[in-house]
């Protein structure tokens, strides 16, 4: 199963088309009051409220978009497992500082597609360069794909930048009628969006009881059908690096001419995945997109995504002795992971502060994910977090744009 984590509004966790594809945080146990899995959040059984710093459950989602937006999810797929990660206030408003947050969580709680149906036109990614090593990361590192809704302003997106959704390695989707038309809403761009889905009166969930749904039109409802299929693809080969997810939806396309000039790909998800939410389309090419789609290899040259060097790691002691500081200090020495320069305490940094440079050939020396997860784990720190410098921890607002609003519904 593929775990999908629905960066959004959070999610009614009581909901019939949910309760029984909810992830499920097996390091948690339900109801004790107590951060078993010493993530930073009490009792996170089905995710986790940036907002508030409290498991999704206990706010559900007042707004309702999360809760449609992950029902288009579980409809898409029988491969999903749900993941609420509350990122947007009450007033629909959000910051990139905090989606940073988001996806550390779905990350390092096993989350492999990210969907994001939520961003901003006029946000240049360079002016949130921290949210693009943060996809860095996570595609590299843990292999998830990152999806993200193209935007409602009806605009260009090659002419105006839209964030998250031009990200490198995002995989943007505007918005379609049931006939196979560009919704007028939807943003396009035949550089910056690369595929369409369905997003015109699609049925889901709806957050205001435990059994109702709802129609509702928006990128926001394109955006994970999308994620679902590349639920789906990673379930059939749970080997397939994000690249190749990206290839095969990418290629699988139902072609549609006005959609040439509007996408990369120029045409819809396969009609495989967009059943449930509207008629087959026919191609306008020689080649359909019915038959049941598989990973292809990916063709890349060597500086794609997934070779970049993120190496040093920062670890918060929770108050050591001077011996324990040591013992702890040999013990992190002594691992295959460290490089030749190991473990330092620079004195700017305090007593408490570890810095731990991790080998960099990590595919044929270690997996930084196993590393990470086995400093969480092994009971010596408050929090274990890459280096600013790489764009996880924190960051200086002073020259960055960092808030936006409205969910993309």
């Amino acid at each position: 199963m593929a775990i999908v984590a629905i960066v959004d509004t959070g999610i009614n966790t009581q909901h019939q088309d949910l309760r029984d594809n909810l992830w499920i945080n097996a390091g948690e146990i339900p109801g004790n009051g107590i951060d078993d899995d010493s993530n930073g959040v009490v009792d996170d059984i089905h995710g986790f409220d940036v907002i508030t710093g409290q498991p999704i459950s206990a706010i559900g989602d007042p707004d309702g978009h999360g809760t449609h937006v992950a029902g288009i999810v579980s409809q898409t797929s029988n491969a999903a497992e749900i993941m609420g990660v509350r990122l947007l206030g009450d007033d629909g408003s959000g910051s990139f500082s905090d989606a940073i947050e988001c996806f550390n969580y779905a990350l390092l709680n096993g989350a492999t597609v990210i969907n994001n149906s939520w961003g901003a036109l006029g946000v240049e990614t360079s002016q949130v360069s921290f949210l693009q090593e943060s996809i860095d990361i996570g595609m590299a590192d843990f292999g998830a794909v990152f999806v993200a809704a193209a935007g409602n302003e009806s605009s260009n997106t090659d002419k105006i930048p839209h964030a998250p959704s031009d990200a490198n390695g995002m995989i943007s989707v505007g918005a379609t009628t049931s006939r196979g038309n560009r919704a007028r809403f939807s943003n396009a761009g035949p550089q910056t969006v690369d595929l369409f889905a369905p997003g015109v009166n699609i049925v889901s969930a709806d957050a205001s009881s435990t059994t109702g749904r709802i129609a509702l039109s928006g990128t926001s409802m394109a955006a994970p059908i999308v994620a679902g299929a590349a639920a789906t693809l990673q379930d059939r080969t749970p080997s397939a690096t994000p690249q190749e997810i990206t290839s095969t939806l990418m290629s699988d396309v139902v072609t549609r001419r006005k959609l040439k000039r509007m996408s990369v790909s120029g045409g819809i998800l396969s009609n495989e995945f967009t059943e449930p939410f509207t008629r087959n389309l026919p191609s306008q090419r020689t080649e359909n997109s019915t038959k049941s789609s598989k990973v292809k290899p990916y063709q890349s040259d060597a500086s794609s995504i997934g070779k970049k060097d993120f190496t040093r790691i920062i670890c918060v002691l929770d108050q050591p002795s001077q011996d324990e500081k040591m013992d702890i200090w040999n013990e992190l020495i002594a691992q295959p992971f460290t490089n030749e320069d190991g473990v330092s305490w620079p004195e700017a940094y305090g007593d408490r502060i570890c810095i731990l440079e991790v080998e960099q050939d990590y595919q044929d020396k270690c997996d930084r994910k196993t590393v990470f997860q086995s400093l969480k784990q092994s009971g010596h720190f408050e929090s274990v977090e890459w280096d600013r410098t790489i764009g996880i921890q924190s960051f200086n607002e002073g020259n960055t744009i960092n808030s936006f609003a409205d969910p993309l519904g």
